[in-house]
């Protein structure tokens, strides 16, 4: 199926590994050309030129959007590099395993402003922009820890439900201008990031790290983890002119981990 995006620019937050580049494939094998942001140069520059290679335009932001100004620059030189955006993907964000007790002010103020506020501020200064589009699309991706009940994961919980009220608020908004805005809630997928996260989760609770991960397999209703371009594949139906009246809903694609009615 044609999505309709080719020749669309997309700009994609956190996107040099994991969900984040899974989304840019997706986009850039339906030609779409798309802007990335990382930190890292190295795997910023290879995730350039892979999509480079699918035939679209491909450029890297080097920059930290756990500030207003990284965040600005992310999206002022994606819209400059590609002559405007048509898409707005906000992915960036992490886990960090605690409890009320455990977690410090400074990680309350590295969560909040890469997990929600990047969110916010991206948004921000992107949708001038946006708005210039005849199929502007704005997507957020959350996670499940936003829609159920996962302990130890608290600092995910609370950025990711005010994500799921930011983006319901910036639909009404941006309505009247027909850009839509959603959010996408991943289950638990198999990147790089999550090592470490399953291995601060199973010291929290004092087991093993695969006793975690196989804990949650047994959870789905499918039995198994995604992988990153099941979320990509997904993402793309939700930013394109085919999903052109859905907007300020909460898609989960979580293998069933979610199971209230």
């Amino acid at each position: 199926m044609d999505l309709g995006l080719k020749g669309k620019n997309a700009a994609i937050s956190g996107s040099s590994q994991g969900i984040g580049y899974a989304i840019a494939k997706s986009l850039a094998e339906e030609g779409c050309n798309v802007a990335l942001s990382a930190r890292n140069q190295e795997r910023l520059d290879q995730a350039v030129a892979d999509f480079e290679a699918k035939g679209v335009k491909a450029v890297g932001v080097l920059c930290d959007l756990s500030s207003e100004e990284g965040c600005a620059k992310f999206i002022e030189e994606s819209a400059s590099a590609l002559g405007g955006l048509d898409i707005l993907v906000n992915n960036v964000g992490g886990m960090i395993p605690g409890s009320i007790d455990s977690v410090t002010p400074e990680i309350w103020d590295t969560i909040l402003n890469t997990n929600l506020m990047s969110f916010v501020h991206t948004t921000k200064h992107a949708v001038p922009h946006i708005k210039k589009s005849s199929a502007g699309r704005i997507l957020n991706v959350s996670g499940v820890t936003g829609k159920q009940l996962f302990p130890g994961a608290l600092t995910t919980t609370i950025p990711n439900t005010a994500i799921h009220g930011f983006a319901k608020i910036m639909a009404a908004e941006l309505g009247p201008d027909n850009i839509t805005v959603n959010t996408i809630c991943p289950g638990f997928t198999k990147t790089e990031s999550w090592g470490p996260r399953a291995d601060g989760i199973a010291k929290a609770k004092g087991i093993e790290a695969d006793q975690v991960r196989g804990g949650i397999s047994a959870q789905t209703l499918l039995g198994r983890w995604a992988e990153t371009q099941e979320i990509g594949d997904a993402a793309a139906w939700m930013v394109s002119e085919k999903n052109s009246y859905q907007t300020g809903t909460v898609v989960e694609v979580c293998g069933g981990f979610n199971k209230y009615i």
